[in-house]
């Protein structure tokens, strides 16, 4: 009797293993994650992490995200509308977040905006991409940017800014801290802004290429007030100084060692393709070179020296003048 108790028990000990051993071993299907779900689920990849925001959101639903948002996560736009009423910002340590618009995702300032821009980026190493901006002709300006090393690219941004608050479609500001510094805002169409379409403000060091800047009501591209050691290659800068509230094409003020290369500058209104204005101060060192200058309203490039001069300016036989209604260039003392 006691061998068969033994024997009894080893044979419950191994039916229990075995169905221990089985349950443990089982997997589950992966659960479906619906479309609403991934507007607020953070999905694990590597090296980056990816939130989706599904359309129609609203200011404090994008704000969320980039709260939560680590080094290197994705902000994804779904198509449709995500209206801002607020400045979404990415403040001071607030560094290498791309938001990223899907195709037909179209950020769209609310009638009642706050008088600000649509984001503010403070950070460094941020990334806005493939984004519709759409300032329904409210005040100040789309996009403004303090820091460093950020990039707006393959984005449109249009109708920023009114008479009551001007604002640009994009404006690097430097305000001191941090220093605003190597920016760089390529493959842009940047158009139908109150004031400028570009504006640089004490940016240094930044980019501005492949961009399509055209239709604005003051210049397309400003290059003011010690921004120094700039790259403006590659641009088409058209028609802008549409409403007369800016110098033409470009406009340079006090800011020195810019390099303007191989543009298409014509059509500008107004004003000349390109205009040392010098109110603030003498520019130093600007190279143009291999532009195509043409056909705008007065001459090709104009520089103002009534209050200040240009010193070591390349020559300008490079470029191509075609077309200016008052000449090729002057120099206005």
């Amino acid at each position: 009797m006691k061998t068969i108790i033994i024997k009894t028990k080893i044979r419950v000990a191994v039916a229990t293993f075995i169905v221990v051993f089985s349950i443990a071993c089982k997997k589950e299907a992966p659960k479906a994650i619906t479309k609403d779900a991934q507007s607020t689920q953070k999905i694990n990849s590597t090296p980056a992490q990816t939130y989706y925001l599904n359309a129609p959101s609203y200011n404090s639903a994008l704000q969320t995200l980039v709260d939560q948002a680590s080094d290197n996560d994705i902000i994804v736009l779904r198509s449709g509308s995500h209206y801002i009423t607020t400045p979404v910002r990415l403040p001071l340590g607030k560094n290498n977040i791309t938001i990223r618009g899907e195709s037909g995702a179209v950020i769209r300032k609310a009638a009642n905006t706050y008088n600000a821009a649509a984001f503010e980026i403070t950070g460094n190493y941020n990334t806005i991409d493939l984004v519709e901006l759409d300032g329904g002709d409210l005040p100040e300006a789309g996009i403004i940017i303090y820091g460093q090393h950020n990039t707006v690219s393959n984005s449109k941004i249009h109708n920023c800014g009114n008479s009551t608050a001007v604002g640009a479609g994009i404006l690097l500001h430097n305000t001191g801290n941090p220093v605003c510094s190597y920016n760089t805002v390529i493959g842009c169409s940047v158009y139908y802004n109150y004031m400028v379409g570009v504006s640089q403000h004490g940016h240094s060091d930044g980019t501005i290429r492949d961009n399509q800047i055209y239709e604005n009501g003051a210049e397309g591209l400003t290059i003011d007030v010690l921004s120094h050691n700039n790259y403006v290659y590659n641009n088409w800068i058209h028609k802008n100084n549409t409403g007369n509230r800016g110098v033409g094409g470009i406009g340079i003020d006090d800011s020195n060692g810019n390099r303007i290369d191989n543009n298409t500058i014509d059509y500008n209104q107004n004003r000349s393709g390109i205009t040392f204005q010098n109110n603030i101060g003498g520019c130093d060192g600007t190279i143009v070179t291999n532009n195509h200058i043409n056909y705008n309203a007065q001459y090709g490039i104009t520089e103002r020296w009534t209050q200040y001069s240009n010193t070591n300016t390349s020559s300008f036989s490079t470029n191509e003048f075609t077309g200016n209604s008052l000449g090729t260039t002057t120099i206005i003392h």
